[in-house]
């Protein structure tokens, strides 16, 4: 009884909050805490170099979001990065027109982005399975083409995609912003979006009002695809080189990423711009571990940790405002 009771306080303390205030609070917290121990970390510079490596991250979380609004899932990102890059690359090292190797690898992850929703949408297969099944080969063909080693193969000038900066600022950041503009419009403004919701939360019940769930499930996973590979290319550029490693843990950082934003994994639910402050306080988070120098196998537990508590933390809060919308009315006192 007295836990049932704790719980319920515990939610609907939870609930007065929104969860863009818990992650700022968290935000806020960890950049005092570090302002204290490292005086380098609130630096311009430092600031600098967490949103440009952010910058790939973020592309493929956006397109993450829309899957996991869909309520499907794509483990296939990293592996999508590494074949659009490392491909471009050795085409363009054989004597091939940039542009055009650039156009053929992103038609590889096209390759990929229908094969995925044909293995969900006409196979029914869940989607965990079929992306992880597409991963583990696209991650097969990267090391058989490249033969494990990393591809250096770029034209002079690449590295500026990334690494070029208007106004003090890195151009990858505003290809991110152009990006989040973009996957904020379709979300909020166009019948799409309003779609992606409706079967994310139930398909039935789209099918029932007429909308086509197949096409609009093929579409997302098309349009992941493609930010993966933009998001491969962007990696590519601020490396000027192409391991077949790109991207090994891209999926699991992406995934936290967005949970972290507060997207449901249930699907229905969710908001890019929250997915962005979410890969922001991972990198942010990632960059103060690595000045203490605390090793990565701890950071990662460490990343953990904040997902379970902050996922934990939403939940109750969710639970909070359930409980508070179907509790009856307290009966008005006689005067």
């Amino acid at each position: 009884m007295n836990k049932a009771i704790g719980k319920n306080k515990i939610s609907a303390l939870a609930s007065r909050y929104p969860y863009e205030f818990v992650l700022f609070t968290i935000l806020i917290v960890w950049m005092i805490f570090m302002a204290f121990v490292n005086e380098n970390f609130m630096t311009f510079g430092n600031f600098i170099t967490v949103i440009t490596r952010m910058c790939e991250d973020g592309v493929v979380a956006a397109g993450m979001t829309l899957v996991i609004i869909l309520g499907g899932m794509d483990l296939s990102v990293g592996a999508v990065m590494a074949l659009v890059a490392t491909s471009a690359g050795l085409m363009y090292g054989s004597g091939m027109a940039f542009p055009l190797a650039v156009l053929i690898g992103c038609s590889f992850a096209l390759i990929v982005g229908l094969l995925n929703a044909f293995l969900v949408v006409n196979m029914k297969i869940q989607a965990m399975i079929a992306t992880l099944g597409t991963m583990t080969a696209v991650r097969s063909i990267v090391y058989g083409i490249t033969n494990g080693r990393p591809v250096a193969t770029f034209p002079d000038g690449f590295g500026e995609f990334a690494t070029a900066t208007f106004v003090g600022i890195p151009v990858s950041v505003y290809i991110l912003v152009a990006v989040y503009a973009l996957v904020t419009f379709i979300l909020s403004r166009t019948k799409i979006g309003r779609f992606i919701f409706a079967v994310g939360g139930n398909e039935k019940a789209a099918r029932v009002s007429g909308i086509n769930s197949r096409l609009i499930k093929r579409s997302v996973y098309i349009l992941c695809a493609m930010l993966s590979a933009l998001g491969g290319m962007m990696f590519a550029s601020r490396m000027i080189s192409a391991s077949p490693d790109i991207g090994l843990n891209t999926a699991f950082d992406v995934l936290t990423a967005v949970l972290l934003g507060g997207t449901s994994i249930l699907g229905g639910q969710g908001s890019v711009i929250r997915t962005l402050l979410g890969v922001f306080l991972m990198n942010l988070v990632i960059n103060g571990l690595n000045m203490l120098g605390v090793d990565s196998y701890w950071q990662t537990i460490f990343i953990g940790v904040v997902l379970i508590a902050v996922v934990g933390f939403d939940e109750r809060r969710k639970a909070g405002a359930i409980t508070k919308r179907h509790a009856p009315a307290s009966p008005k006192t006689a005067e």
